[in-house]
């Protein structure tokens, strides 16, 4: 794996969120990828299915900063970041769980794991909103 390659993906997953760039973080991922956010929710799987969580996703008004550096280990990066989100609402939600709705912060943990092509085959991402959610 090229680590380089891994660490500028996971540079232009945060950059292209926060340019609400719904299709550039769609081809970040391989044609049959899959995302879990938050962990232990339903997958989405594929390109389709990515680029409509994402959509839904860059619609809060949210923004992401990171916390912390890319640690990689064989094929996989994880990297923290806290979510800033502008106003959440029924349409922009995007997630499989239950949330307030409204201004908030998420501190997050997301793992990437890349094939050879230096894609990303599975999206993880590590939050709980009964713990890593804060109402502002």
């Amino acid at each position: 794996m090229n680590h380089t390659k891994m660490q500028a993906a996971v540079q232009a997953y945060i950059d292209l969120f926060n340019a609400k760039d719904a299709e550039g973080i769609a081809d970040l991922y391989a044609d049959n990828a899959t995302v879990e956010d938050p962990y232990g929710t339903q997958p989405k799987k594929g390109r389709a299915e990515i680029l409509e969580f994402y959509s839904g996703a860059v619609k809060s008004g949210s923004t992401l900063v990171r916390t912390g550096p890319t640690q990689i280990a064989s094929n996989v990066a994880a990297f923290a970041f806290t979510v800033y989100i502008g106003g959440l609402d029924e349409e922009s939600k995007g997630v499989d769980i239950d949330m307030p709705m409204g201004k908030m912060e998420i501190d997050v943990i997301d793992t990437f794991q890349f094939n050879e092509g230096d894609k990303v085959t599975a999206m993880k991402a590590y939050w709980d909103p009964a713990v890593n959610l804060r109402q502002t």
